[in-house]
């Protein structure tokens, strides 16, 4: 007897139109890591900054409108702000969410029609936003593994155009105060570089 109820139920239940909502939306993250560009003011000036742009597009940053430079590193991107002041290493992730939300039709009248079909947009706006919210947790957890393997390859690559900055700072400094006899150059397995400038008074 509770077995042919369940049955007529369900069977009832099935006969019944049904108001489906689908929905989608783009999700985009985007993460950053900064790092300060600290120079010691060999020359006057912007001199430092021209000086570090000179050396940046010899290794492939390119310039661009607003004074930035950019330059990619694998799967990121980094931006030299036109002050020569800070490099933003980013990296961005998107993806496409979608979601389905229904209701029953239970009278079968245009009103309970269009209850059934606020209902089904409601429950698929819902569980987009909770779809939503989970892609975007995964998209920053992915540009976090992105920037933490990719910004030490950034970092090196800016501590060597420093270097190389430095150089050619110090060699024109020593050129303002009198004859450079020699230049000596030397860096560790650290990253530290030593230059040493014999200049002729």
């Amino acid at each position: 007897m509770t077995c042919g109820m369940l049955l007529d139920l369900e069977w009832e239940a099935l006969g019944r139109p049904v108001r489906t909502r689908e929905v989608e939306a783009a999700v985009h993250v985007e993460d950053e890591v900064l790092i300060a560009v600290r120079m010691l003011p060999v020359l006057a000036g912007e001199s430092m900054g021209t000086v570090l742009r000179e050396v940046l597009a010899a290794q492939g940053w390119a310039a661009q409108a607003d004074g930035t430079m950019t330059r990619s590193f694998g799967a990121v991107s980094a931006i030299l702000d036109a002050g020569a002041t800070t490099v933003t290493v980013r990296h961005a992730g998107e993806v496409t969410v979608r979601a389905t939300g229904s209701d029953l039709v239970v009278e079968g009248d245009a009103e309970d029609e269009a209850r059934a079909e606020v209902v089904a947009a409601q429950r698929a706006e819902a569980a987009l936003t909770r779809r939503r919210e989970q892609a975007a947790v995964a998209l920053a957890a992915a540009n976090a593994a992105v920037l933490t393997r990719e910004e030490p390859t950034v970092r090196a690559a800016l501590q060597e155009a420093l270097n190389r900055v430095y150089r050619r700072a110090l060699e024109e400094r020593a050129r303002q105060l009198g004859e450079v006899e020699s230049i000596d150059e030397r860096g560790d397995v650290r990253g530290g570089y030593e230059v040493t400038v014999v200049v002729k008074a």
